[in-house]
């Protein structure tokens, strides 16, 4: 995604619930809703506190350009907001996002598991 360097927030207002609409220099609007973000599971933290809506409604935009809340705490950057999808990385990239299923795999045998073993099938060999 190419997004010339002279373009700008003009407006970000926060609509209903986790909905932010952004509206841009170049006449571009987009609509975000953070709440699928604030609720994934793994997510930091930190994050957690802007489920509160009171919260989440404060917050800023620096340099005209990414959204911020408290100091730092959460941010987005430019081209997540202009491409209205918060997987795009601050270059306009969409990053791809792959969860692999977890596999339980299969312990080795301990040692003490092995020597067990070893001795069951002698005491069987001596019985017979």
């Amino acid at each position: 995604m190419n997004i010339p360097e002279n373009i700008f927030i003009k407006r970000a207002k926060h609509i209903v619930d986790y909905r932010i609409g952004f509206e841009f220099t170049d006449g571009h609007s987009t609509e975000i809703d953070f709440h699928t973000f604030l609720t994934q599971p793994g997510q930091n933290p930190m994050a957690a506190q802007f489920l509160d809506i009171t919260r989440f409604k404060k917050f800023t935009i620096d340099g005209r350009a990414d959204i911020i809340w408290g100091d730092w705490d959460m941010s987005f950057p430019f081209a997540s907001l202009y491409a209205g999808d918060l997987s795009v990385d601050s270059l306009g990239t969409r990053q791809k996002v792959t969860r692999k299923p977890l596999r339980l795999q299969k312990s080795k045998p301990t040692l003490a598991k092995r020597a067990s073993r070893v001795s069951k099938v002698s005491r069987v060999i001596k019985t017979r």
